[in-house]
């Protein structure tokens, strides 16, 4: 998960503190329930698709047993590099561009997840929401179909340092919901000037498999981890 504009982002906004205390913004109240709603989940598969090349560069799936403890998978495609990773909470498995390591929990360096302490893909923070960053004049909520959208347009200046190539010029975020207030998906709209050209990218996260993840596949090729 690096040098993505979707990765620079997010790790700025999950170091981020909540909400502060002040008037609603559209929509806040749904983006709120759905937080909620997946950081209790027992389950699910999150992928993050590149809206402009239709590609998922980033799927993570988790599921936690009945002691809490949380299992992943993660496999990333980005600029060059790739990684992939697998963590059962008593070992874990990692390819990063071809580098390949393991752990076991007696390491130093192991981490091991839980209901109480997710992986950073599992928090509230990937459904992104940074109240004091958000331009309340520029964000409506809308219906259509029976969907509804809420756009939050966020101020570069509120959303602290930009970790990425270029200087960040715009986000915003467009949540969408269902009749019944459930969240469907989300997209995130970066604007990025790298010296007289402005790079728009724009990523689409879905939590799908809620609930449902049976098993947690090792995507490392275990053959190639060295002795």
């Amino acid at each position: 998960m690096r040098r993505t504009v979707f990765c620079a982002l997010i790790l700025i906004i999950i170091t981020l503190s909540g909400c502060a205390a002040a008037e609603p913004l559209p929509g806040e109240e749904l983006i709120l329930s759905a937080r909620e709603s997946y950081i209790s989940l027992e389950s699910a598969r999150v992928e993050i698709i590149n809206d402009m090349t239709g590609e998922a560069e980033q799927v993570f799936v988790f599921k936690c047993d009945e002691k809490g403890v949380m299992e992943y998978s993660y496999v990333g495609d980005a600029e060059g590099i790739h990684l992939e990773q697998y963590n059962n909470g008593r070992e874990q498995f990692t390819n990063d561009n071809g580098e390949m390591s393991a752990l076991t929990v007696t390491d130093r360096d192991f981490t091991a997840y839980s209901r109480d302490v997710p992986y950073p893909l599992a928090g509230e923070g990937l459904i992104l929401f940074y109240k004091r960053a958000v331009e309340r004049e520029s964000s409506a909520v809308t219906v259509s179909g029976g969907v509804t959208e809420v756009k939050h347009v966020y101020s570069p200046e509120r959303l602290g340092n930009y970790d990425g190539e270029g200087s960040l010029e715009g986000f915003e975020v467009t949540y969408r919901f269902d009749e019944a207030g459930e969240f469907l998906d989300m997209t995130e709209v970066t604007s990025v000037r790298n010296g007289n050209d402005v790079e728009v990218h724009s990523y689409t996260i879905y939590i799908k498999e809620r609930n449902s993840v049976e098993r947690i596949e090792n995507p490392v090729d275990l053959s190639k981890i060295p002795e």
